[in-house]
């Protein structure tokens, strides 16, 4: 054998262990690296169950231990997903200006339940959703100032639809951004 070779025995004929696998983890080895793993991101930020799940399921739990572990981290309140629902209500809606379409959007992205996701989104004040749009659109309208009436309307309706607006809050927060702008 060569010095390079894997396993090579030493001149004294003992291996050199380079082929031996690292040791097995123990049961509370591997929980307690699970749960600073889980517990770390979490406190990054908020997770959906789905989420939680997904990380176990990654790192070769099975369906069993998979529950055991999202039971125990739901009764610590770690794991809400209707609170978390609220709180990305409040993030997309208020601070990042979304409509509903897209909030509802994130949620399923998240793995939130679809009943819990429309308990949110349903909780959300349609004028301010409507407040929400029409800032964004007169901020947006400054930037098409140099289009012609058509062209600017067309564009500012696209831009807040793919921000997640239904269609007759955007028809009025465009006819609103518009006129402010025109005056």
């Amino acid at each position: 054998m060569t010095n390079g070779a894997r396993g090579a025995k030493t001149a004294a004929g003992a291996d050199t262990g380079a082929d031996d696998p690292a040791p097995e983890e123990t049961g509370i080895e591997r929980d307690e690296r699970i749960d600073r793993l889980v517990v770390s991101r979490l406190r990054r930020s908020a997770l959906s169950v789905a989420e939680v799940r997904s990380v176990l399921v990654e790192h070769g739990l099975d369906e069993i231990e998979v529950e055991e572990w999202l039971e125990r981290y739901g009764r610590y309140g770690y794991l809400d997903d209707a609170r978390l629902a609220e709180q990305l209500v409040h993030s997309h809606g208020v601070r990042r200006g979304r409509g509903s379409g897209a909030i509802l959007h994130e949620l399923s992205r998240r793995g939130i339940e679809p009943a819990v996701a429309r308990a949110a989104v349903d909780d959300l004040d349609p004028e301010a959703e409507r407040e929400n749009a029409t800032a964004v659109a007169v901020r947006r309208a400054r930037q098409l100032s140099g289009l012609d009436r058509a062209t600017a309307e067309r564009r500012l309706s696209a831009f807040l639809q793919r921000r997640g607006y239904a269609g007759e809050v955007v028809r009025e927060a465009v006819t609103t951004a518009l006129s402010a702008h025109d005056s």
